[in-house]
Formats: C-alpha cells, structure tokens, sequence
C-alpha cells in the first residue's frame, strides 16, 4: 500500500515537472540577444512562440527600419520573466545589450511575457520625443492587446512592429491626430459645462431680487400646492422684501 503510494506521489511530480517544463523563466542576461550576432534579425524568440515566417517578417521591417532612420529596434518574446516586472525588465533588456546607436541612445525594446500577460516598449532617451509613452500606449491598445487576448501572439506582434515602423519611419504621419482631438473634445465639453452652470447660477441670482427695488434681499413667507397635473405638482411661493418690505408671489 505504502508503495502504491509512492508510486503515485511520483508519478504526479513528475507529471508536474512535464507541464511546467516549457514555461521557462528567463533572467536578463539568459535572454539570446540574436542581433549581436547578425545584424540582420532583430527578433528574439527562444521559445518558438512566434512563428518563423512572423519572425521573418519582422526581421524584414525592422532591418528596413534601421538602414532608413538609425533606429535600432529589438523584439524579444519570452514565456517567462524574472520577477515579473515587464517595465523593468524590459529597460535592463536594452541597457545590458546596447540597443540603439551610441550617443543617440535611440533604441526600443519590445519585449512580450506570455505567462504575465504583458508588453512592453522600453524606449531609450533619444526616442522619447517621436516615442512617447501616449504613442506607445496607444499603438499596444489599438494593434496588439486585443489579439493577445485571444492568445494570437503572431498577428499581435506582426500589427504592433508594423505600426512602430510607420510612426518611427514617418510613414503613419497623422497617429497621433486623435489625441489632438480628444484634447479639443474634452476643452469643448468643459466650456460647455462651465457655459451651463453659469446660466443656471445667473438665473438663481437674478430670481433672487425683489422686482420692485432691485435689491437681492428677499425670503420666502409661505409656499402652498395649487395645481397637481400628471404627476407634476404647481407650487405658489409668496416672498417678502425685507429692503423694502414689497410682498410678491411667483
């Protein structure tokens, strides 16, 4: 019996160590940086999560990228990181490997964790101004989560590199009108609110002056229903000047 136990305690660890074996974790430095050492491939994928034409593909872009601008742009796709902080992780990525030209520090890291579920772009000081975290935000939330979500990590990775390529080669020139937009949106529904709570609070000021002397000094004395009609209840308000001592009802 005892064996028998046993027999199914190991059978189950090792049933274990077979189901986790593949979601390798990955340290900063165990990442293989592939464009250290061919200049020409630009996409880091140890774990065959991507599909080789995917990563073709991407290769293609991004070495086009770079012989027209400079800007050296590194993809790496992991099952796993250190920690867990894709952030992190992902600047210490382009930190240690020297991504980008030197004294330009105009590199991007993108880096995608499946088992945190996340993406990340890391981009270096000399990119910050065409590459800001808006655009970055916005080109994962438009091109690549949505995919992710369904686990379509080659089609969510093949739309984001194709749009950083548009934004960094000049080629999506208007990507970022909508964020001039939603500006104007927002100043043109402030002024609106402001518009309307100032016309609500000039006709409680004007209504709180007596007709006959102008003066803003009256109080109500009494209040009574005149009128019920379809839920609605007319109410008759008789106020009282204490300027002038005017009695008037509304």
């Amino acid at each position: 019996m005892k064996n028998r136990k046993r027999l199914i305690c190991a059978l189950l660890l090792a049933l274990c160590g077979f189901m986790f074996a593949g979601a390798k974790v990955y340290k900063v430095e165990d990442v293989p940086m592939v464009h250290l050492q061919d200049r020409t491939r630009y996409v880091t994928n140890p774990d065959g999560i991507l599909s080789q034409s995917s990563v073709g593909a991407m290769d293609s872009m991004l070495f086009a990228l770079e012989q027209q601008t400079g800007i050296q742009v590194v993809v790496a796709v992991l099952t796993g990181i250190e920690g867990g902080d894709c952030f992190d992780f992902a600047h210490r990525l382009g930190q240690q490997n020297g991504v980008g030209q030197k004294g330009r520090d105009n590199g991007l890291v993108i880096l995608l964790s499946t088992e945190e579920r996340c993406v990340q772009f890391a981009t270096g000081y000399g990119l910050e101004g065409v590459m800001p975290d808006a655009i970055c935000k916005r080109i994962q939330q438009r091109y690549m989560v949505e995919h992710f979500a369904k686990d379509d990590w080659n089609t969510g990775m093949l739309e984001g590199v194709r749009a950083v390529c548009g934004v960094l080669d000049g080629s999506m020139e208007n990507f970022g009108e909508d964020d001039e937009e939603e500006i104007v949106a927002i100043i043109v529904f402030v002024v609106f609110i402001f518009i309307t709570v100032a016309i609500v609070m000039f006709a409680v000021w004007y209504n709180s002056r007596c007709p006959k002397c102008g003066k803003h000094d009256i109080q109500r004395v009494s209040s009574r229903i005149v009128e019920r009609s379809n839920g609605y209840n007319v109410r008759e308000t008789t106020y009282r000047c204490r300027n002038c001592g005017h009695t008037f009802t509304r």
